[in-house]
Order: C-alpha cells, then structure tokens, then sequence
C-alpha cells in the first residue's frame, strides 16, 4: 500500500537505504566524480601537449579553461563520471534497478522525453518571438558558423547527458531518498528544488547573477518535480531539461550566464531566461499543456 499516492516515491522502498549508502553515493556522483574528471582532463591535456609537441605553458591552460565551448566539453565529461558513478551505487550499494530512478515501469519511455522537450521548446519559442516584437533592440545575432557547428555537436552530446544525470539524481535518486523521510509529496518537491537550486549558486561570475540563477533555478526546480511526481517518471521532466540547456546555449545565450560568451545564434546582455514571472508564466502553460487532460495528477500532489 503506498504510504504517498504517488507510486514513484514508493521506489524508494526497494533495495536497501542506510542513510550511509545515500552520504557514499552523494560524495561520489559529485564531489569524487568531479576530482577525477579534473585528473582526465590533465591526462588529456599532457597528451594533447606531446602529441602537437608543445611545452607546457600554465597560460595557455587557463585560457582553455576559459573558453566557453571547451566547458561544454567538460560538462559532458564530468557529467558522464558523474552518471557511473551514480549507476554504481545505485547497482552495488543500494542493490536497486537502475530503472527505479526514472519511472514505475521497466523501460525508458522516450516518447515522454520527446513530448517534454517539444512542449517547453515550443513555450521558449514563442516567449522568445514576442520578446523580440517587444524589444528587437535586446537581441544581437552572433552567429558563427565556424564556431557554431562545433557547438552544436558538443551540445547535443553533453547536454543530454548532464540533463539526463540531473534529472535521475535530484528527481529521482534525492527525491525518492528525501521521501523516506518527509512523507508529504510537497515537502519533498520543496527540498529537492531547494537543494537543486543551492548547486546552482556558482553557475555566474557575479553575486546578483547567481542570485537570479538560484531564484530560477528554484523555479524551473518545482516544475520539474511536479511534473515527474504527477507523472510518476522523470522522462518529461528531461525533456524539459535537455532542450532548455540546449536552446540557452546554442539558440539564444547570454554572455552573464554560466559559461560566458557562447557562439550562438542570438545573444542577449542579460540571461533573458532566469526572469521569475517569465518561467513563472511558462511554468504554468508548460503543466497546462502536459496535463491538460490530468489535471488531479497534479493537484494530488499537494493533497498528500
């Protein structure tokens, strides 16, 4: 009998839960993930300076650190460790399905990845055109094409895969763990968003641009909570994520965003997509629209 009503928490009750399997699994899926995506990179790096028989040279190190597209490269690479490392856990520590993470049932189901990605691509589209109707003056074209094919391809292989982990990890791995502890529905929507949007804090080079970030990212948190909770499977909630990652940095970027001067088709002076009543308003057509005919799926989440 679920303790919930909502079936994806009650996954948390598979395989075993000591809390020091979730300490272990956490230290590992981001902090060791990240200390040895950073040795990789090295090795990479050495390589990289053999192979084209260079000598080491610390500066021309850090302007590849700083290079926007090159961080796109590592977000693909982090992320990936990330995802193993998580797998891991899940598989050995926790003695769960891996499955359990994204839905009730025993296949991935794409075709929600696909309806989740179409429907928010649509609502930015659109938010998109009437901004520049309002404002063409905010908008600059910065399209490259030297530049911009080699984005794209990093794009499309790095973001879904740091979508993709964030998704499974804060909407599924924390979620289900923070339901064996708070059983409402909504407190745990509410710390998971919470903690999702805390991570986010170094994601700007400013205090104020991080601050909008972590108030977004709250944001665009409880919509993609809501979503897997009245869906029971996160794979709307990743369609969601990859296309939105995706747009805001191949479509439409912002030099104050979290990796800088991206060669893009348009650029804006600010991120014109961490504005609380623009995701606040899209949020909401973006539930309408994904549950337009299960609106209870939605509501029961606030009723538990």
């Amino acid at each position: 009998m679920s303790n919930s009503n909502i079936l994806f928490l009650d996954n948390a009750k598979l395989g075993k839960n000591n809390w020091w399997r979730y300490l272990i699994t956490i230290i590992l899926s981001l902090l060791i993930a990240s200390v040895v995506a950073g040795a990789l990179l090295g090795v990479f790096i050495v390589i990289g300076i053999l192979i084209f028989k260079q000598s080491f040279n610390v500066d021309l190190i850090y302007q590849l650190l700083e290079e926007p597209i090159f961080l796109i490269f590592l977000v693909g690479l982090s992320f990936s460790i990330s995802f193993i490392f998580l797998y891991l856990c899940t598989s050995i520590l926790h003695k769960k399905e891996f499955i359990s993470l994204i839905n009730t049932k025993n296949k991935v189901r794409w075709n929600r990845i696909a309806k989740g990605a179409g429907a928010w691509l649509f609502i930015i589209a659109a938010f998109d055109l009437l901004s520049y109707f309002i404002g063409p003056t905010g908008f600059k074209i910065s399209f490259n094409f030297q530049k911009f094919w080699i984005l794209v391809i990093l794009a499309l292989i790095a973001f879904p895969i740091q979508a993709s982990f964030e998704e499974v990890f804060f909407r599924g791995y924390l979620m289900q763990g923070i339901s064996l502890i708070f059983k409402k529905p909504v407190w745990v929507l509410l710390i998971s968003a919470l903690t999702f949007s805390l991570l986010h804090w170094w994601n700007a080079g400013t205090v104020i641009m991080s601050i909008s970030i972590v108030m977004s990212t709250f944001i665009i948190g409880l919509v993609l909570g809501i979503i897997v909770l009245a869906d029971n499977g996160i794979e709307m909630a990743m369609g969601v994520h990859i296309i939105n990652n995706f747009y805001v940095s191949v479509i439409h970027s912002s030099p104050e965003g979290g990796l800088g001067n991206l060669p893009s088709i348009f650029i804006s002076n600010t991120d014109p997509y961490t504005s609380p009543i623009f995701l606040g308003l899209a949020a909401i057509i973006l539930i309408y629209v994904l549950f337009i005919n299960k609106i209870e799926d939605v509501l029961k989440i606030f009723k538990n």
